[in-house]
């Protein structure tokens, strides 16, 4: 026993000198934490600031390219407005001009003389309409005011282009408009500055006009017409702002007007992006490199103070325990070693081991007792032995108890193979096998119909039933039936969490496992998986079976969203939701997914009759006999389960372990009743 003064000592030693380790080191680790924090945040500033200024100067350089477009534009047709051609009105050798002007000039997508009704008089792609988003009362507009006009923004309606109008009326001597010039001029054309401008790292370049994407650089193709969010374009206005940009990131905005009038300035911009996880990176890689560098240094440090305290404390502290356990057990031999023997320590050691060589003594004493009382024992059993006469000494008198027979035999014989029936595998077994499939008419149907719903990409189709009516089998026996060379298959069974999981499990079942956590990154991680499925020629299929054990009802909504991943000509991914009859209203509770669902099919049990059928098709599968089970077996177990296959199996596999250990050959009713009347279990199949 470790005497108390003893171990108060220790622990107090040992304790204090941890906490004075501890703290100091925490204290330092505090402040250096700190220091990092404010040198981040100075950091991030300071990007923020830098990313701005450089955003502002494109913004700028690509509002003065527009001036400048318009500026060239007005001086170019106001030139043609004084060629004879324009002013005489003739048709032919006005479109020669124009179009050979649109050859000669770039960022023109169409040049048309407007006669003062509206009407075209001449066009350089041979047009019987205005370009762009010109109409007819901008021409006479411009009729009336005798004036240059910048007209909308638009669509060019023959090249699907961005363009922005501008128009000249064409004055003759007597101050008569005889004609009105009309140019469409080419928004992308704008872009250039952008390219030969650096943009900051991450950043796009959007032209908008009334929230509505005229050009998007890098990605004109993804974002051209779409109009942005009302929540985006009410965050958006001249100068920064900071908010979720189109893919939903947190952005920064940089936006300048496109044009001078004061007017239209709000409705005309040109917007730089800036992503904050790229502004912020060089900041956040230094902060991670800080981070690493305290993590080594604490490490260090920590290796260093328990080093210090080994040799100071703990391997003394421990010394002394070690003796004082060793004495405490009987072993009176330990001694403190020789690096254990310094200053208070090694006055510790000099006590314990004047104690333990007293009670070696006192041991040595007890076993001398203890020897002398053994040989006395055994000299009064001697005198008291029988004569020796040939029988044996009963072993309880020596302290030894005799091993015991066993009286009966263990012989509990248990089939473990199919040899008594004949079977080359078990036939009731509740696994999702599809060689035992057996197609009931709403099986059958179901079987036709999600083939086709996969195979032809229409999008979501549901498959509902009760529990154990065969809906995994169904599914497992549609997957075989689809070409592994063009399918890409996620099977999700078991449900859980919300959006983030949904979508990071879907991943992992084709392949891609991830930490990220942001929703946008996850969906971008899918979205660039199955594009590439798309050009390898394979199509990306997600069955989830078991749906009704969703909780999140965002988690129904994401599945509609998934179906957004389509081209021109079809949908990327193709979904079968699996589920008892819950799965229905929740799906139609999810709209935008219940519109997309084009195949809805529902699984009933089996009659009578299809429940003979069934049990006959599973045992010729198995490799027995057909009639194995009678018509009244057949139809007693029909009413026990309510004709569900997963019941059926459960009863009729019951049902040949009590024909083979009671030996029956075959299984009529009576083998069914006494089945169902002897069983206690809990999940044996009751009648319904």
């Amino acid at each position: 026993m470790v005497p108390l003064g003893l171990r108060r000592a220790l622990r107090s030693s040992n304790v204090s000198t941890w906490r004075m380790i501890v703290a100091t080191a925490a204290f330092g680790l505090l402040a250096l934490v700190a220091g990092v924090v404010m040198l981040h945040t100075e950091a991030r500033r300071r990007a923020a600031e830098e990313a701005e200024r450089s955003a502002d100067i494109v913004a700028q350089s690509v509002a003065r390219e527009q001036e400048r477009l318009i500026e060239g534009a007005q001086q170019l047709l106001f030139g043609l407005s004084q060629r004879s051609e324009v002013r005489s009105g003739r048709p032919s050798e006005c479109a020669l001009l124009l179009e050979g002007v649109v050859k000669a000039y770039a960022g023109y997508l169409d040049l048309v003389a407007a006669r003062p009704d509206g009407s075209v008089l001449c066009s350089a792609r041979r047009a019987t309409a205005l370009p762009g988003a010109a109409q007819v009362q901008d021409v006479a507009l411009a009729v009336q005011s005798g004036v240059p006009m910048v007209g909308r923004y638009g669509f060019d309606r023959a090249s699907r282009r961005p363009a922005l109008v501008v128009l000249v009326p064409a004055v003759d001597d007597a101050g008569v408009v005889r004609a009105v010039l009309v140019a469409a001029l080419d928004v992308n054309h704008l872009a250039r500055a952008a390219v030969e401008t650096r943009l900051p790292p991450g950043a796009s370049l959007l032209l908008l006009d009334q929230g509505v994407v005229l050009a998007h650089h890098p990605e004109p193709e993804r974002w051209t017409g779409e109009l942005l969010d009302e929540s985006l374009r009410t965050n958006l206005g001249v100068g920064v702002s900071f908010g979720p940009g189109l893919d939903g990131a947190a952005t920064f905005f940089v936006a300048q007007p496109l044009l001078r009038d004061t007017r239209r300035a709000g409705e005309s911009l040109v917007v730089i992006t800036l992503p904050r996880r790229a502004v912020y990176y060089d900041a956040d890689r230094l902060l991670s490199l800080q981070l690493a560098s305290l993590a080594v240094f604490a490490l260090a440090a920590t290796i260093a103070g328990g080093l210090l305290v080994d040799r100071l404390v703990r391997r003394p502290a421990y010394g002394v325990l070690r003796v004082v356990r060793s004495l405490g057990s009987g072993e009176l031999r330990a001694r403190m070693r020789r690096g254990d023997r310094r200053g208070t320590v090694g006055k510790i050691a000099r006590s314990l081991r004047t104690l333990a060589e007293r009670m070696e003594a006192q041991e040595t004493a007890a076993r001398r007792l203890q020897d002398e009382l053994k040989r006395e024992r055994a000299a009064r059993l001697l005198e008291t032995a029988p004569p020796a006469s040939g029988v044996p000494v009963p072993a309880r008198t020596l302290g030894v108890v005799p091993p015991i027979e066993p009286t009966l035999p263990v012989d509990v014989l248990v089939p473990t193979d199919g040899t008594y029936w004949g079977f080359r595998e078990p036939p009731f077994q509740n696994v999702p096998n599809p060689r035992f499939l057996w197609l009931s008419p709403s099986h059958s149907d179901a079987l036709v119909r999600l083939t086709y719903a996969l195979q032809q990409r229409r999008g979501c189709a549901l498959l509902t039933g009760e529990p154990g009516c065969g809906k995994t089998l169904l599914t497992h026996a549609v997957i075989q039936r689809l070409d592994a060379g063009r399918y890409d298959i996620a099977l999700l069974t078991n449900p859980r969490g919300g959006r983030v999981e949904l979508l990071r499990e879907v991943l992992y079942e084709l392949g891609v496992e991830t930490a990220e956590t942001s929703p946008g990154e996850l969906l971008h991680l899918l979205h660039d998986l199955v594009v590439a499925n798309h050009q390898r020629g394979r199509d990306t299929l997600l069955i989830v079976d078991d749906a009704q054990q969703a909780e999140d009802p965002g988690w129904f909504e994401e599945l509609g969203g998934l179906l957004n991943l389509q081209t021109n000509e079809q949908t990327l991914v193709t979904i079968l939701l699996v589920g008892t009859l819950e799965v229905a209203a929740r799906v139609h509770a999810a709209r935008h997914l219940d519109r997309r669902v084009s195949i809805r099919c529902e699984l009933k049990p089996l009659d009578v009759e299809q429940t003979g059928l069934y049990i006959a098709s599973r045992l010729s599968v198995a490799g027995g006999r057909e009639s194995l089970f009678s018509a009244g077996a057949a139809a007693a177990i029909h009413r026990a389960t309510g004709g569900v296959p997963s019941a059926i199996n459960d009863l009729c596999d019951n049902a040949l372990l009590w024909a083979r250990l009671n030996g029956r050959r075959a299984i009529d009713e009576s083998v069914i009743e006494r089945v169902l009347g002897d069983t206690t279990r809990a999940d044996v199949p009751r009648p319904v």
